[in-house]
């Protein structure tokens, strides 16, 4: 049974995991953290919220196609390690650039973008969309087992409950009856 504070601290811990997911993703390549990283910590906040709302709630929210994120994710790591190779450097050659940001004259700072940051997007999709799918296929998948594996109990006084249970024997097991009273073998002779 889950509560309404467990589904109220859910959605606060799924805006406190995404937010610093993000920081992890965008200070990973000059500080710990990174892409998987990041992306493990966002599926710990979505995971939560599968738990305490369930799949229908979430699929109904956000319609997730996770298959798209692990696209996605390959792309941006793929182009990360081609484009230097169209351009004429060597394969996954990183690159940087410092952009000076002003605002109306101030200088405020400057920003780093490196081309590893692109290959941090793509793994932090990567991972998000790869695990999140095997979650939701793991939460998602009914075992269904045909009703002729499995023998239905009666009540022996003839009335009959509407709630059956079933055993879990097989239906034809080799132990059934000793063969003297099994009319359809023959006992020793």
């Amino acid at each position: 049974m889950v509560t309404i504070i467990a589904k109220t601290i859910s959605r606060g811990v799924l805006v406190i995991s995404m937010l610093f997911s993000i920081y992890l993703l965008l200070y990973g390549g000059n500080y710990p953290g990174g892409g998987f990283v990041g992306g493990v910590l966002f599926i710990c906040g979505i995971a939560l919220v599968y738990v305490t709302y369930g799949m229908k709630y979430i699929n109904a929210r956000l319609r997730p196609n996770w298959l798209l994120w692990i696209g996605y994710g390959l792309l941006f790591a793929s182009l990360t390690a081609i484009v230097p190779m169209i351009i004429g450097h060597n394969y996954f050659r990183s690159a940087f650039e410092f952009f000076h940001v002003e605002f109306f004259g101030i200088h405020i700072g400057h920003i780093e973008l490196a081309s590893a940051m692109m290959f941090d997007v793509g793994v932090y999709f990567t991972v998000i969309g790869s695990l999140l799918f095997i979650l939701s296929s793991i939460s998602s998948d009914k075992v269904k087992v045909p009703d002729s594996v499995f023998v239905q109990i009666s009540d022996h006084s003839g009335a009959s409950d509407e709630t059956e249970e079933m055993d879990l024997k097989p239906k034809n097991p080799a132990h059934v009856m000793p063969a003297a009273e099994n009319p359809k073998t023959e006992g020793p002779k």
